[in-house]
């Protein structure tokens, strides 16, 4: 079997790219296309390496390094984060190839220094990439409707369309009403928080400064920290965007910290909170 270089290296330019971009799209990560070509690149003539050189663990090197062009992950957490995603895509991708790969040289194929080699052209290419990214497409839609939600928050004549993960660990409840709580980023309500707080945010919540009218304080426990404080306030309205319903019987806890490391989404919100089994509902 004759092997073209210039054949794998663009097929494999092609599916590394696949990849990277697959994965921006399900993690919202913002870097440019040209970190993203770039990383696809070199991933790709270090993977070639394997038809010439014996290299151990080279596959894992490869890996490393096209996440660290690709993403500029700048903390640990969130670089492992996007490698598991990364090797996650490579195999559902891979798995796809190889299954096309398999009808198309009717099982007859070889692996040149750990490089699958066959008579799979640019088609067959586009098409795992494709298939891969569908199905990865319809997972995550089904997975987001259940575990995202947009939502309109309503307090006096203000609104604000926020972005909120249900976390199942959110059991947090204002003490004194014993209702639900969705917590918030205050940069989402920032204008409210101009408005009620001024400068004085940080000072409310560890009691050293005047709690505007209209608004408490909730404390809560959380892992990491021994107790603290959230800005509270009782909403006019929580509105679910997709399906319209209007949610009573609920509190924003306002805090100062970023909930999202990747900025997907600016509150969070548990069980119990967005349920209309739970809280009473305006239709």
């Amino acid at each position: 079997m004759t092997i073209y270089i210039d054949v794998i290296f663009i097929e494999n330019v092609i599916m590394n790219l696949s990849i990277v971009l697959s994965e921006s799209i399900i993690l919202n990560l913002k870097t440019g296309f040209l970190r993203k070509l770039i990383a696809s690149i070199i991933g790709t003539l270090f993977y070639l390496l394997q038809l010439f050189f014996s290299v151990r663990y080279l596959q894992i090197i490869i890996s490393l390094l096209v996440i660290w062009i690709a993403f500029k992950p700048n903390k640990i957490k969130i670089f492992l984060k996007e490698l598991l995603v990364f090797y996650f895509i490579s195999f559902l991708f891979g798995g796809i190839s190889f299954a096309l790969m398999n009808l198309k040289n009717d099982g007859i194929f070889k692996i040149v220094g750990g490089v699958l080699v066959g008579n799979f052209s640019l088609i067959f290419v586009f098409s795992s990439a494709f298939i891969g990214f569908a199905i990865l497409y319809f997972i995550l839609k089904e997975r987001n409707k259940k575990v995202f939600k947009e939502i309109i928050i309503g307090i006096d004549n203000l609104e604000f369309k926020v972005n909120v993960f249900l976390d199942t660990g959110n059991l947090l409840k204002e003490p004194y009403t014993d209702r639900p709580v969705i917590i918030v980023e205050k940069e989402a309500l920032n204008e409210l928080i101009c408005e009620k707080c001024g400068e004085n945010f940080e000072m409310i919540i560890r009691g050293e400064a005047e709690i505007p009218l209209g608004m408490f304080l909730i404390p809560y426990r959380s892992l990491g920290n021994s107790s603290g404080f959230l800005l509270g306030i009782k909403p006019s309205y929580v509105q679910d965007v997709e399906t319209k319903k209007l949610y009573n019987d609920l509190v924003i806890g306002i805090c100062s910290e970023n909930i999202s490391d990747n900025n997907n989404y600016s509150g969070i919100f548990g069980l119990e909170t967005l349920d209309e089994r739970v809280c009473s509902l305006w239709i």
